[in-house]
């Protein structure tokens, strides 16, 4: 260790230059940067709420009997929050507005045409 200086912890982890720079005997806290990380948790979670309406229009397009809107508007969810769940797992695990990324997730699962009728089969199955 340098200068008789004892590691703790992760501290051997953080780049050189940042405790060359330093050179504290205690390490600093590390502040969360308000440089905009949260928005892409925000923009999945946005993303992830516009496309589970896209797939409630094409639940009603179905309804009225235009099978052909309701299979494309359903393919068009169906692409669409695999993507965001994506992004919102990525903002979850990186840090870029991790609250937002898990309701981007969660969001994405539940409008997710393929998953929501999985979940619902199986809330059928284990309820008869």
């Amino acid at each position: 260790m340098a200068q008789g200086r004892q590691a703790t912890g992760i501290e051997v982890f953080r780049p050189l230059s940042r405790t060359v720079a330093t050179r504290s005997r205690t390490p600093e806290p590390v502040e969360e940067s308000s440089n905009g990380a949260w928005l892409m948790g925000a923009s999945a979670a946005l993303l992830a709420v516009g496309f589970a309406a896209v797939q409630g229009y094409a639940i009603v397009a179905a309804t009225g009997g235009d099978f052909a809107l309701a299979r494309t508007f359903a393919l068009v969810a169906i692409v669409g929050t695999i993507i965001t769940g994506l992004l919102g797992a990525v903002a979850l695990l990186f840090g870029f507005g991790r609250r937002w990324g898990a309701v981007a997730l969660v969001l994405s699962v539940l409008a997710n045409p393929v998953a929501l009728t999985r979940i619902l089969g199986f809330l059928d199955a284990i309820s008869t």
